[in-house]
């Protein structure tokens, strides 16, 4: 500016500078500094200043921010730790319990299956000891009745008897 009013006053050069429009110049930039000094200036400042706060407090709460948000993810990744382990825990407890009740099931069968087993010979052996005692009384009734044929004549009760006894151990003897 300073340079354009010495070109405009003055039909000569940069070298050409006159006083009086130099001082007019100084004094005119020092009123003008002045009345901006007194009136801009401080709201410039404080415009600034209000700028840089603002700018401040954003950085700060950005910060926060992503410190909180930090904060958050690390304890996201702990309850999603938290809840894989526990899902662990339970599907190995769930396995646990399924082969305790196989194993309880398996158990219980196979006491069931001896005991079945047990009763299964008790009455095996109680059919074959009705069938022995039914075989020795037909044997028996048979002897008496060949017997009978071959002496032609009737034997009495106690006769019948020791018959009988003989026959049965010479079958035993046999059998």
């Amino acid at each position: 500016m300073l340079t354009a009013v010495i070109l405009a006053a003055g039909k000569g050069g940069l070298t050409d500078v006159q006083p009086a429009t130099f001082v007019w110049a100084l004094v005119t930039f020092f009123v003008a500094f002045i009345a901006l000094k007194k009136a801009a200036w401080p709201m410039l400042l404080e415009k600034m200043e209000e700028r840089e706060v603002t700018i401040r407090e954003g950085l700060e709460k950005a910060a926060a921010a992503e410190k909180r948000a930090t904060e958050l993810v690390e304890r996201q990744e702990s309850i999603l730790q938290e809840a894989r382990d526990e899902a662990q825990k339970l599907l190995a407890d769930s396995r646990a319990a399924a082969e305790n009740i196989k194993s309880e099931t398996l158990a219980a069968a196979q006491s069931e299956i001896a005991v079945e087993k047990e009763r299964a010979k008790k009455e095996i052996h109680l059919e074959r000891a009705k069938a022995v005692e039914e075989l020795r009384r037909t044997s028996v009734d048979l002897t008496l009745q060949a017997a009978g044929k071959l002496i032609e004549r009737d034997l009495n009760d106690d006769d019948h008897r020791r018959l009988a006894a003989e026959v049965i151990s010479q079958v035993e003897t046999i059998a």
